[in-house]
């Protein structure tokens, strides 16, 4: 298999007897950026070990003949779907597509997604390869070369949350800037992400926490403090229903007591 940039790349493989996934090792050592191949029934047939965890599976045997509707909710499912019919049908490369996929600590978060085609020898259209990294202010892309018309509504109320999440939020602040009514935006959540807008709040300070126990030394009362929870007993109670683990116990596992 190869790309659309190179359709002689496959033959010049097969006579150097070469294989082509040896490319895909390439993608295991470039930071931040998560790799796949789907063929044309939309079924994942390889990742980098990178995106393995964020997927929920332990090694690509595990992952193979699955779809994004095994693996997100339906309505994210159907927008990546959406998108790999259009580079299939259209053997054209979608590019820069701001997206919000889920990171390493299972939230949703902004990505950068591009998308080609893959042909094979014969020049015809035998699945999609892709690359996914995280979009931040860093980020080289230019604001104009974005792609984001999906769920603007809900999209404006994830970055308002990521944005305010270590102060006192509350749905009111949600419904203003989202411009949805308290009904219309709890559907819209439930149905992108599975989980109610107060969740995903409780769900990115965790996420922020969990930044907190591995790279300072502040005790769990600052941690809770600092990223929105109400005291020391709150944090450690929704901490432990979203990790599995205590705040302590995490910090020691990931060798950071």
């Amino acid at each position: 298999m190869n790309s659309s940039l190179c359709p002689k790349i496959n033959k010049w493989f097969s006579e150097q007897d070469c294989d082509p996934m040896q490319i895909c090792q390439i993608f295991e050592n470039i930071p931040g950026v998560s790799f796949f191949i789907k063929d044309t029934n939309h079924r994942l047939l390889h990742i980098n070990k990178r995106f393995l965890p964020r997927l929920g599976v332990a090694t690509n045997d595990e992952l193979y003949g699955k779809t994004d509707f095994d693996l997100f909710p339906p309505r994210l499912a159907e927008h990546f779907r959406k998108d790999d019919r259009t580079v299939i049908d259209t053997r054209q490369p979608m590019l820069n597509i701001l997206e919000l996929v889920f990171n390493s600590q299972g939230l949703p978060d902004w990505y950068l997604t591009n998308k080609y085609p893959l042909l094979n020898s014969d020049g015809n259209v035998v699945g999609v390869i892709g690359t996914v990294r995280p979009y931040g202010e860093e980020n080289p892309v230019h604001n104009q070369d974005l792609k984001w018309e999906r769920d603007d509504e809900i999209g404006r109320a994830v970055s308002y949350i990521r944005g305010n999440f270590r102060s006192n939020l509350e749905i009111a602040n949600l419904v203003e800037v989202s411009g949805l009514n308290h009904r219309k935006l709890h559907r819209g959540f439930i149905e992108l992400f599975g989980v109610a807008p107060m969740q995903f709040i409780t769900r990115t300070r965790i996420e922020a926490a969990c930044d907190d126990l591995l790279t300072t030394k502040k005790k769990l009362s600052q941690i809770a403090e600092d990223n929105g929870f109400y005291d020391q007993s709150s944090f450690t109670q929704h901490f432990r229903r979203q990790m599995k683990v205590t705040p302590l116990k995490y910090r020691k596992q990931k060798g950071f007591a």
